[in-house]
């Protein structure tokens, strides 16, 4: 049997329907979905920490204003600097040469940045611990982020290397003919297997110290991007002729920056423990 006939041939439309002339893209499904399960997980954990769940407004507006412009200025000044900086108006303005071209590209790794001190802010306001408040937050961002790389398959974007491997999907949406890594789903996989490794944990050992679940997220979650983005197609020329891309120099940033927390904050509930 040919090698072909194996692959996973994607001819998935981007868009799942349209009610007159509103189209709406699965993917604007997927993030409704994943900010709900933000949400949800907001309300567990706020409710087993007897914590008002008036708070969860709150926190989800800090989240999604920080996470919207951290993500749009980390596109724009992390994988193109040169050009953004030369039309910095196309960095919020969805028109280019006079035509409507929407705005397009987020970066994660901008709203990690964002989020962080927006939640501090968040919290001291509220007279809130600044590391439980972000402890929850870690809590419910690896299922929104598996929702949201589905997402991305579902748009035939973020897409992987080519590849001979029997599970390797065809893009036809793209128009093209061979094989590429379903990086989407390695990632969303690996989402959830840390999502149930921190809640495991949560439920477990209630009185660990506060910024460990903040230091296994980063560490975790940065460090098996790094490994996946491997088998990513590049982004840019910086990609096509480093040993590293942009985005594994972030991802090894951030996985070293979880390692320092998870270190600084274990050593400090040991203490804690011996009573020194």
């Amino acid at each position: 049997m040919d090698a072909v006939l194996c692959y996973v041939r994607w001819t998935v439309s981007p868009e799942a329907f349209s009610v007159g002339g509103l189209t709406v893209r699965y993917y604007g499904l997927f993030l409704a979905v994943a900010f709900l399960t933000v949400a949800a997980t907001l309300c567990y954990v706020l409710k087993c920490e007897n914590k008002p769940l008036l708070l969860v407004p709150v926190i989800l507006n800090a989240v999604f204003l920080s996470a919207l412009v951290g993500a749009r200025l980390g596109e724009c000044f992390f994988y193109f600097p040169e050009y953004y900086l030369q039309n910095p108006t196309e960095i919020i303005l969805p028109f280019r040469d006079g035509r409507y071209v929407g705005i397009g590209g987020l970066s994660s790794h901008g709203a990690a940045l964002a989020i962080v001190p927006a939640l501090i802010l968040t919290a001291r306001r509220r007279r809130q611990s600044p590391m439980q408040l972000i402890d929850s937050v870690c809590l419910s961002l690896p299922p929104a982020a598996f929702f949201i790389r589905i997402g991305n398959l579902m748009n035939s974007e973020i897409v992987g290397t080519e590849t001979s491997a029997v599970w390797g999907f065809i893009f036809e949406t793209r128009n093209e003919d061979f094989a590429r890594h379903p990086v989407q789903i390695y990632e969303a996989l690996c989402y959830l297997c840390i999502f149930f490794l921190l809640i495991k944990l949560y439920r477990t050992k209630r009185d660990i110290n506060s910024g460990i679940i903040f230091g296994l997220f980063l560490s975790l979650t940065f460090f098996c991007r790094f490994i996946i983005e491997i088998y990513k197609a590049p982004l840019n020329e910086f990609d096509l002729h480093s040993i590293y891309s942009t985005s594994q120099y972030l991802n090894l940033f951030f996985a070293l920056a979880g390692t320092v927390i998870l270190y600084c904050r274990t050593v400090k509930n040991n203490r804690s423990e011996v009573g020194v």
